[in-house]
Formats: C-alpha cells, sequence, structure tokens
C-alpha cells in the first residue's frame, strides 16, 4: 500500500478527480490558483518524504 502512495500518476489522478468535484459543486477554482496550490502541496509530500525519486541503495554503517 505504501508503494502505491508513492505513484506520481495517482496523485494526478486524485487531483484531476477532486478539481472535477469540486466544479461539479459548484466551486470554481481558477486555473493558476489550483495549479499553484497542487504544486505546493507536491513538494511538501516530496519533502516529507511520501514521494521520492531517489532508488538508489542505503548505505549500511
Amino acid at each position: 500500500m505504501k508503494e502505491r502512495l508513492k505513484d506520481p500518476f495517482l496523485w494526478a489522478g486524485f487531483g484531476g478527480l477532486l478539481y472535477q468535484v469540486l466544479n461539479v459543486r459548484g466551486i470554481i477554482v481558477p486555473q493558476g490558483l489550483w495549479d499553484l496550490g497542487l504544486d505546493l502541496i507536491s513538494y511538501a509530500c516530496i519533502g516529507v518524504g511520501v514521494v521520492s525519486g531517489y532508488t538508489g541503495k542505503v548505505k549500511k554503517k
């Protein structure tokens, strides 16, 4: 399950679904603001280690 949360396509799909749900509910988010929000969330996920591009091996001491 943890590996699935690291998939960037999952995050992109979730973001698109959320945007569509908000539009159906009548909450119109300007595209520039939406992009800024997704960027901030993406950088936060990378910063706290939820999503990482590092695939190397960790050296043991």
